[in-house]
């Protein structure tokens, strides 16, 4: 009986994907009302948020001067028009448990956009590994990732990425994990963050970017940059995967997209005063106050606020970009090549779902492991990407990948943050990195590739 069951687990993942989602949002729904009912709300940036919009309602376009208690608006012109719908409705911010309903709401909507992202992911690892799980169904009852080879034929050995047939296993219920942190509840519908919108539509775009809808995706993402900048921690990301869909020419019209989306909503604020704007908007040299970071607390005061000190993490965050470009598009022969094969497509190639999450969620990830600083509502912005980067690095064992978890959700959780927290984090996340460059590369390509392509956009 338990031998069936585990046979059914393996060959039946999306079913049980399917079930036990479903489970978690009925779960989830309870959790947030419960919060809303008997945990009292936290002001934090909510009022702020507030006073900024109603002085952009009242007529201000001019970046500099528009402030509230916390200081000023350091967010691109998309934050400003969310947030005075929400200023609408919420009448002017006051009707304080309204927003609260408005963010449980963003949350589960949030919940059940990463769920169809981990669904593809968990679809695609059933699809490519079933003919191995059931040869492998009585020997282990957690497969680990198997590696297929196939002989490619002359035409094209040199750069079929399907030469070597890498696939990652991601199981069904590594989703558990993405509804059990306190933090992230509490960011949502207690903290009423601006951060949850602006990763909503990510997520959106990153669904679109695994079903081929690329235009729309990139459209998406700049919406999404325009409500807070973070989400250029996964721009390097984006511009390889469009290089290896689109090749160079093409992949330009998808980059204007970007920028003119950017240019649009921003358009009034720029008019009136690029300078401020670009200057408040785009603040690249803002200082962050040592008193917030969750991050580098082990580290001196006097350094933390160093220029030296940025210019290191600048320099770590650049280079581990750079090896793991080489080490993702290694497998297709190098960057030009890949770059030439986009060239040549006219249809252009589908890129496998875990290769495009896998780069943009690592390529994020990197940034977060060396940001400047990282406050508590910063969580939010790689959460959900945890459990597919501790799935897709088959080096760290199942009780390792869960004291990740634990670890990073303790030092998420300690106010105000330890030596001894924040040390536990960075030391977590730069294993995790190591672990993720020395696993395999899934194929780049979906398998369907190898004998027809479908046209993208």
């Amino acid at each position: 009986m338990i031998e069936n069951a585990v046979s059914y687990y393996r060959n039946n993942q999306s079913k049980c994907f399917t079930v036990l989602a479903i489970f978690l949002i009925v779960y989830e729904i309870f959790v947030n009302k419960v919060m809303l009912d008997y945990v009292k709300y936290t002001e934090i940036d909510w009022s702020t948020y507030m006073q900024q919009v109603k002085l952009f309602l009242n007529g201000e376009l001019d970046y500099i001067n528009i402030e509230g208690d916390t200081g000023p608006c350091v967010y691109p012109a998309g934050y400003i028009y969310v947030f005075s719908l929400l200023f609408n409705i919420t009448d002017q911010g006051r009707d304080i448990m309204k927003a609260r309903y408005i963010f449980a709401g963003i949350y589960l909507v949030f919940t059940i956009v990463v769920f169809l992202i981990y669904s593809e992911a968990v679809k695609e690892s059933e699809q490519q590994l079933k003919p191995t799980l059931n040869l492998a169904q009585n020997k282990s009852a957690t497969p680990t990732i198997p590696t297929i080879p196939t002989t490619p034929t002359s035409k094209n050995k040199k750069n079929n990425n399907n030469s070597s047939n890498k696939y990652l296993y991601i199981p069904f219920y590594i989703i558990v994990f993405l509804c059990l942190s306190k933090r992230i509840h509490s960011i949502f519908s207690l903290r009423l963050f601006n951060d949850c919108i602006s990763m909503l539509i990510f997520y959106v775009a990153v669904y679109c970017f695994i079903k081929s809808r690329w235009s729309l995706g990139c459209m998406l993402f700049s919406m999404a940059v325009s409500i807070k900048m973070n989400l250029l921690l996964f721009a390097p990301s984006l511009l390889l995967l469009l290089l290896m869909t689109f090749g160079f020419w093409r992949t330009i019209p998808k980059l204007m997209i970007c920028g003119l989306i950017q240019v649009a909503v921003a358009l009034p604020f720029l008019k009136e005063n690029y300078v401020s704007y670009l200057i408040r908007a785009f603040e690249f040299s803002r200082q962050f106050l040592y008193k917030w970071t969750v991050n580098w607390r082990f580290v001196p005061e006097d350094i933390f606020l160093s220029k030296e000190w940025a210019l290191s993490l600048l320099f770590l965050h650049l280079t581990f970009l750079v090896l793991f470009y080489f080490k993702w598009v290694k497998q297709d022969g190098g960057l030009s090549n890949v770059i030439k094969r986009g060239n040549k497509n006219q249809n252009s190639s589908i890129l496998s779902t875990n290769f495009i999450l896998l780069v943009l969620f690592t390529g994020n990830f990197i940034g977060i492991t060396f940001s400047r600083s990282l406050h508590y509502q910063f969580y939010v912005w790689y959460f959900h990407t945890i459990p597919f980067l501790l799935w897709s690095a088959p080096n760290i064992n199942i009780f390792f990948k869960i004291l990740f978890i634990v670890i990073t959700e303790y030092s998420w959780n300690v106010y105000p943050s330890t030596s001894i927290s924040s040390g536990l984090l960075v030391l977590s996340n730069v294993y995790l990195i190591i672990s993720l460059y020395f696993s395999p590369v899934p194929n780049s390509l979906k398998q369907s590739n190898s004998t027809k392509t479908k046209k993208t956009n």
